[in-house]
């Protein structure tokens, strides 16, 4: 069998992968994590709003977590 000739500055795929795909490797990432995916909608407008906010904050990275704390602390205190 012929050597198999290299591209520098390609990688060639791994054979020992651990993930069958990019969905494969999110959801062992979310199992591992414990995080459940929870869909919602929004009006548009609040959708910007808050885009405009977070870029404004510079937490665009944070989406997640700040909606996170918000219903933590709003919608599920103790009253």
């Amino acid at each position: 069998m012929p050597e198999q000739l290299t591209i520098p500055g390609v990688k060639p795929h791994r054979k020992d992968k651990q993930h069958a795909d990019r969905a494969a490797k999110q959801a062992a990432y979310r199992e591992r994590n414990n995080l459940v995916v929870v869909p919602i909608q929004l009006d548009a407008d609040l959708a910007r709003r808050l885009n405009e906010y977070l870029v404004a904050k510079g937490k665009t990275k944070e989406k997640s977590a700040i909606i996170a704390r918000l219903i933590e602390t709003q919608l599920l205190r103790k009253r």
